[in-house]
């Protein structure tokens, strides 16, 4: 029997407000995510693809519908069990880093160990080993301040993969970003995705960006209007 795949909404709707002030984010979505894939999510603002990722990382609940991961039905779960599968399962990086200002790079990354309980040597021991797959070896104990925005964001690609998640989230990971050094963190995506066989689900508004995934999810009014595979990531991407 072929294994259920990582991640499948069925007629997932997400409502706010009530009467006629209700506004429908998503509208008995269908959509189904392997292990391994690359998939970017696009659409214009209110398009519901920001929901659909708050959802996708436990950050949110359905209205309505059916959540599976690996073929387990979460919609049903309590509070302490979402936290456990965004502990476990999913490692999270936004445009903004969110790192703790005049903390160590290492200290960051080891801040989801922490919540795991992990004792402090072999906490520091995959803090290091992940700063070091993430180019920044040498530079564990350098503050956010003395970094620059890319190696910031490598700072927070780290702290995400530190717990070696199944997913990566990403929401908008270059948005704070100069072209170059864009293309640098999208290189690193890709080799985590490429190389270690991390699902990356990527929230992002730039064709550019989105060319690196392997299918393109576009949103429209809380609705999927669009499924693309893409065969090739463009010459002009690199």
């Amino acid at each position: 029997m072929a294994p259920a795949p990582l991640i499948q909404f069925r007629q997932i709707s997400k409502l706010y407000g009530r009467g006629e002030a209700t506004i429908r984010a998503l509208d008995s979505l269908d959509l189904t995510i392997e292990a391994h894939e690359f998939v970017a999510i696009m659409g214009p603002s209110g398009s519901g693809k920001s929901t659909a990722m708050n959802i996708l990382g436990f950050l949110d609940v359905p209205s309505s519908g059916q959540y599976l991961f690996q073929g387990m039905e979460t919609t049903g779960f309590d509070r302490s069990q979402y936290t456990l599968l965004r502990r476990h399962m999913l490692g999270f990086v936004f445009q903004g880093f969110n790192l703790l200002a005049r903390t160590s790079a290492v200290e960051n990354v080891e801040l989801p160990l922490i919540y795991r309980g992990m004792d402090a040597r072999e906490r520091r021991k995959l803090a290091l080993e992940a700063l070091a797959q993430v180019g920044l070896a040498g530079r564990e104990n350098h503050t956010t301040q003395e970094l620059s925005g890319g190696q910031q964001q490598r700072v927070a690609i780290a702290r995400a993969i530190v717990t070696k998640p199944a997913i990566l989230l990403a929401d908008e990971p270059t948005g704070n970003l100069d072209t170059r050094t864009s293309r640098e963190i999208m290189d690193l995506i890709t080799s985590l995705n490429r190389d270690r066989g991390i699902t990356v689900i990527m929230v992002t508004h730039e064709d550019d960006i989105a060319a690196y995934a392997k299918r393109t999810l576009r949103f429209v009014d809380g609705h999927l209007q669009s499924d693309s595979k893409t065969t090739e990531v463009a010459d002009d991407v690199h």
